[in-house]
């Protein structure tokens, strides 16, 4: 469900100067339309993204739609090998795999009105949507994945469907691989919405009470990683290095909070495999599902927040935690380095060993935690919001508009 949003509710975060801006752009763009395509309504960056970015569009009248494409699971289970094996793993791409992949998005292209000035198709899954779709004006692919260890069979197979796109989009520029760096290219990182529940402040009593709600104690040090249970993630990395933590600071607590989203078939797998590592240690509490409120006030109650990925496109929760001004300790990958400035704004660690004593270290030097923590939430306010979010989708559609390829 999207909630009504107004652009002048966030004159106090980024200054009038920059709202009146975003609204003069909006007026250029007032007879044109753009939609959104995932494979997901809810669980995700992306969805999460679309569910603030759509409805503060239309707050200043731009004409900017979602459409959620179905899929069985045989769909999803084919969609995350390819999620999985452009990320890097080393995974078959079967013929019947590829039938089914072309099948579902066949069906959606036909059962589904995309008449719009501008598509952005996100991600794999319904990428092939640009072989399908009948009297179309411009469209875009939005890659949110993780490229720079691509597995080569599925890069080569997605390569040349992706390349039939009028223009890319990119986190990072070194997602580019170079077979398509010869396309119309735009870098776009992700974005919060600093007035979503996930994100607003809280009173102290609101987080207070989400802590006994999940029987944590308040009194003593948290720290909390918020992903996906998902192999990319690191959850069981995470317990190890906690294991490391709890011999230095005993009565610290380990918070896992993950959720099931609706294209990950792998979920419920990777749940029941951390939960029999958190058999391993005391004081880890896994919480699953758990609404926006609930989420944000474990980030603000946190010491440290934690995200231990193998590799991630950019890693929203970091975003949220710094937000808060909560220190992250993060791996060196894809685009968890763009907001984990080292030494600054949290610690960037390579293995189990750094992060374990990155995170004692915050842990127990309390004003050193805090300034980071400052450091990061001027960061995010200077980069990482949905209203530069949305500015940005606005430019790239002007200009594709306005230019005649």
């Amino acid at each position: 469900m999207v909630e009504s949003k107004s652009i002048v509710q966030y004159a106090d975060i980024i200054g009038q100067d920059s709202v009146n801006e975003i609204i003069e752009i909006a007026e250029t763009l007032k007879d044109t339309s753009l939609i959104h395509i995932n494979s997901t309504k809810i669980g995700g960056g992306v969805a999460e993204i679309l569910q603030n970015l759509i409805p503060l569009a239309s707050s200043i009248g731009f004409d900017m739609r979602w459409q959620v494409m179905k899929g069985a699971p045989e769909f999803f289970d084919v969609t995350k090998s390819f999620h999985n094996a452009l990320q890097g793993m080393d995974l078959p791409l079967t013929e019947s795999m590829k039938d089914i992949y072309f099948k579902y998005n066949r069906e959606f292209a036909d059962s589904m009105d995309l008449d719009s000035d501008l598509l952005v198709v996100h991600d794999p899954q319904p990428a092939p949507l640009i072989e399908m779709l009948k009297d179309r004006k411009k469209i875009l692919w939005r890659c949110h994945i993780d490229l720079t260890n691509a597995n080569l069979t599925y890069w080569n197979f997605i390569q040349k469907i992706i390349t039939k796109y009028d223009a890319l989009i990119f986190s990072l520029d070194k997602y580019v691989h170079k077979d398509v760096s010869e396309k119309r290219i735009y870098f776009v990182p992700p974005s919060i919405d600093p007035l979503s529940d996930k994100n607003k402040s809280l009173p102290p009593e609101t987080i207070l009470k989400t802590l006994q709600k999940f029987d944590i104690d308040s009194e003593k040090p948290i720290v909390t990683q918020i992903s996906r249970f998902d192999y990319w993630k690191d959850p069981l990395g995470v317990i190890e290095s906690y294991k490391l933590v709890k011999m230095k600071v005993p009565d610290s607590q380990l918070i896992l909070i993950g959720n099931m989203a609706h294209d990950d078939p792998e979920g419920q797998e990777w749940f029941e495999k951390t939960s029999r590592k958190a058999e391993e240690v005391e004081d880890v509490h896994m919480l699953l599902n758990l609404d926006d409120l609930e989420v944000n006030s474990f980030q603000r109650a946190s010491d440290v927040v934690i995200q231990k990925s193998i590799r991630e496109g950019f890693g929203l929760t970091v975003t949220e935690a710094l937000w808060k001004g909560t220190p992250v300790v993060g791996t060196k990958v894809g685009g968890i380095p763009l907001q984990v400035i080292d030494g600054l704004t949290g610690f960037l660690v390579s293995d189990i060993r750094e992060a374990a004593d990155r995170i004692v270290q915050l842990l127990k030097k309390h004003n050193l935690a805090k300034v980071l923590g400052l450091q990061g939430r001027e960061h995010i306010k200077r980069n990482f919001l949905i209203t530069r979010h949305l500015k940005d989708y606005m430019e790239i559609q002007t200009e594709l508009i306005k230019s005649k390829f």
